[in-house]
């Protein structure tokens, strides 16, 4: 004589898998958001004597979850890409700091927190 259980555990795994891909999908697009917030934020608030500074100012999806607002990235004297941006954030020991990107985290953060 033989007792046999049998635990089918497909529809529970289904359901995390679905639970799974939502939340997937949900934290995908606070990231976005919050990309897109702080893009926002920093192009808001940069101190403009030229404009160069703000035009250089981007944003980059990486992957679904890796996104980045760069700004400056060029070298001395290089056309079209300012080398100070982090001298306008951070200052200088001639120049008080005026920060445009920190701003702009802080406010992703805060924009991630409501969306999780």
């Amino acid at each position: 004589m033989k007792i046999e259980v049998v635990v089918d555990f497909s529809q529970f795994e289904r359901a995390i898998n679905d639970s799974l891909a939502r939340m997937r999908a949900k934290i995908v697009k606070a990231l976005t958001e919050a990309t897109i917030e702080a893009y926002v934020t920093a192009k808001s608030v940069v101190p403009v004597r030229t404009g160069l500074l703000r035009s250089s100012i981007k944003m980059e999806k990486i992957s679904p979850f890796e996104h980045k607002v760069v700004a400056g990235g060029g070298r001395y004297k290089e056309k079209g890409k300012p080398y100070y941006a982090p001298f306008v954030e951070f200052g200088t020991r001639k120049m008080s700091p005026r920060p445009y990107m920190r701003p702009a985290a802080e406010k992703a953060v805060e924009v991630l927190k409501q969306e999780l």
